[in-house]
């Protein structure tokens, strides 16, 4: 081969792996950034809490349609287009809901933003395994921490910005041109089109096997929504933490589960898919024990990290499984477990608040300890034959 011909192929792969990771960052980003303009939405709207319940219902409503289609668009379009139509979108969502004068013009940002994250959540895993499958290697778990490094960076750039007194909409529209210059400094370099026509161009049913994965991301998601919607709550009201230290459980289990996920593709190659969830997720089990169990105290917080560094690397395994198998077109297998498990990030803050207004957020924390345990069985199962 011209040395010269397999310097630029190599460069081209590493260009397509840091295009990758760069969508995942900004799917995490922009999440954070909707969530952050949320209060001054609220007062900007001049809205009740349950006008704003409805606005957040109306992006989850969003996201989760947009995915039934996500694979039909990927499919048409390629990853790259439809990646940075989502891109194009939440820059022109996310301003949008900073300038429109009414509520009924603030739904309409919020269905079309929910749609471009959704579209984003599927697409850049579709592209995260197409990736993998290139270059014959495990990226999926450093893919999913880009995520979470988007996530908390988006968190950090508002937070910074606005105790510097810079008004909400102008931290709004720099966090918007930093996206844009993501979309448009990366984009060129995601995979080309021709290589994402694997998929169906309509909605199909997802198979017995795809279902089962979707079952196994929707109890990890729910898994961590309940650490995130409601470890803060628990901590001060079943265990008497104060209230100052409520969201270190959640800031533990963040930054275990990222840490985890970065050295995640190196472990699953080394020891394998299975072998790495027989061990990790005992400890997200004796994490939940723990915060179950533990009075407070630094046993109890490193609970949190015990239940990160389990549950890190669950949700990459299974989408990186989503590449190897043969039942389902890749696109729209990614899209039907996508869609599942987003189902389990919607209803597990209200399932979980139902449970602990009518017994105690202990039941609620019990419940998903249980839910752990039969996701563990269920996917070191599926995993017996990889």
């Amino acid at each position: 081969m011209n040395p010269d011909l397999h310097i630029q192929q190599k460069k081209e792969i590493l260009w397509q792996i840091y295009a990758a990771k760069a969508f995942y960052f900004l799917g995490g980003f922009g999440f954070t950034a909707w969530a952050s303009l949320i209060p001054f939405l609220k007062r900007n709207l001049n809205i009740p809490d349950d006008h704003l319940g409805i606005l957040l219902l109306t992006l989850g409503a969003g996201a989760l349609v947009m995915m039934f289609f996500a694979a039909p668009i990927a499919s048409r379009l390629g990853c790259r287009r439809a990646l940075m139509l989502s891109g194009l979108g939440m820059i022109v969502c996310l301003n949008g809901l900073c300038h429109v004068p009414l509520y009924a013009g603030a739904m309409a940002c919020a269905i079309l933003l929910g749609a471009s994250l959704g579209l984003s959540d599927v697409v850049v895993n579709i592209n995260g395994i197409y990736v993998e499958r290139k270059v014959h290697k495990r990226l999926m778990s450093g893919l999913q921490a880009m995520w979470s490094l988007g996530n908390f960076s988006g968190a950090a750039f508002f937070a910074v910005l606005l105790s510097l007194g810079l008004h909400w909409k102008l931290v709004a529209l720099a966090a918007t041109a930093i996206i844009a210059g993501f979309v448009f400094f990366f984009a060129p370099h995601l995979l080309q089109n021709q290589e994402q026509q694997q998929g169906s161009s309509h909605f199909v049913r997802p198979a017995p096997y795809i279902l089962l994965i979707g079952l196994i991301c929707t109890i990890s998601f729910l898994v961590e929504g309940s650490i995130n919607d409601w470890s803060g709550v628990f901590l001060t009201t079943e265990k008497g933490v104060d209230i100052s230290h409520s969201g270190l459980g959640l800031t533990l289990f963040t930054a275990a589960a990222f840490l985890m996920r970065l050295p995640g593709d190196s472990l699953v190659m080394h020891f394998g898919s299975r072998h790495i969830l027989t061990v990790s997720l005992p400890i997200a089990f004796t994490g939940f024990l723990g915060i179950l169990f533990l009075p407070p105290g630094p046993l109890l917080f490193l609970a949190f990290i015990l239940i990160g560094v389990g549950c890190a690397n669950t949700v990459p395994v299974f989408y990186s499984l989503l590449g190897t198998q043969k039942v389902m077109p890749v696109a729209d297998a990614v899209s039907a477990v996508s869609t599942i498990g987003y189902v389990g990030i919607l209803l597990a803050p209200a399932v979980l608040g139902f449970i602990g207004r009518a017994f105690s957020l202990y039941a609620s924390f019990g419940l998903v300890t249980v839910l752990l345990v039969v996701m563990s069985v269920i996917a070191l199962r599926l995993l017996k034959n990889v």
